[in-house]
């Protein structure tokens, strides 16, 4: 049996996890999602040892909620229960959708459920890792790249779109996951740093798909509180793709303010509270 703690746990990365256009909510009663925001509220501004819990005897009602992607017209609903997952626990929804696509998608859910059975937070990997990726596949084959209509000189003219994106995590210090984030950032060609040690810090920058792919992955591995800050347009980018840059790590926040304000976009970090007076 799960704890209401352990439960909380898993709908703090679930939600941390969410990437733009990503959209969490209750389907609860009023009361109830009250209780239950209340509940993550707290532990989202890192006073666990203080959180209120229901006493023995009050009941708690499963937290049920939805997980959707703007403008889709399929989503899913799920339970964090108290015990192992199960088929019931994650249903499709939709609207104006047939039968034969909620069928076909109540079966990739099945499918994705045996993936995930013996997960400490399985509905956290099935949605991360499986059902929110497979929406953004169906959304990018119903909505193909304009590019494809446009003349060749059409395309080699369009100036690709620059993007950057910040990530923060309880903790970086995995050797591991450093050394796929350095992979990545030759794969991807995007350019950054993380910073290592508590709290960690990942910043990306570089062409709209790429920085989309890197941030993918990055989310794909098993993280303590990892919570997407943004995935973004560059405001004025200063080069197409920054290629004179590379991947470093830094170990202070001074550090990262330093390379930020030599972007001029040190904002992008103090506006998110992360080495202003409140840290």
């Amino acid at each position: 049996m799960y704890s209401v703690e352990h439960q909380l746990h898993e709908l703090q990365l679930i939600r941390c996890s969410l990437l733009p256009g990503e959209l969490f909510s209750f389907v609860l009663p009023s009361e109830d999602v009250i209780t239950w925001s209340s509940l993550l509220d707290a532990l989202d501004s890192g006073v666990d040892g203080e959180i209120e819990l229901p006493t023995k005897g009050t009941s708690l009602c499963s937290a049920t909620f939805s997980v959707r992607v703007a403008g889709l017209p399929v989503w899913f609903e799920a339970k964090v229960s108290e015990g192992p997952i199960q088929s019931s626990d994650v249903l499709v929804r939709g609207e104006n959708i047939s039968r034969y696509q909620q069928e076909h998608w109540q079966s990739i859910v099945s499918e994705s459920i045996a993936e995930v059975r013996d997960s400490e937070f399985p509905i956290y990997e099935l949605l991360s890792l499986h059902l929110l990726p497979r929406l953004h596949e169906y959304n990018d084959d119903k909505h193909p790249s304009t590019s494809a209509g446009l003349a060749p000189s059409e395309i080699h003219s369009h100036r690709p779109e620059i993007f950057h994106a910040l990530l923060t995590s309880h903790h970086l210090i995995s050797p591991t996951k450093r050394k796929l984030m350095k992979g990545w950032s030759s794969e991807f060609h995007v350019t950054g740093f993380a910073k290592v040690g508590y709290p960690g810090l990942i910043y990306a920058e570089g062409e709209k798909e790429n920085v989309e792919e890197f941030v993918k992955n990055v989310k794909a591995m098993n993280w303590l509180a990892l919570r997407i800050r943004f995935v973004e347009p560059v405001a004025a980018p200063t080069q197409a793709a920054n290629t004179g840059d590379e991947w470093v790590e830094v170990q202070k926040i001074s550090e990262v303010l330093e390379l930020m304000r030599k972007k001029g976009r040190e904002l992008c970090i103090i506006n998110h509270g992360i080495g202003s007076s409140s840290t």
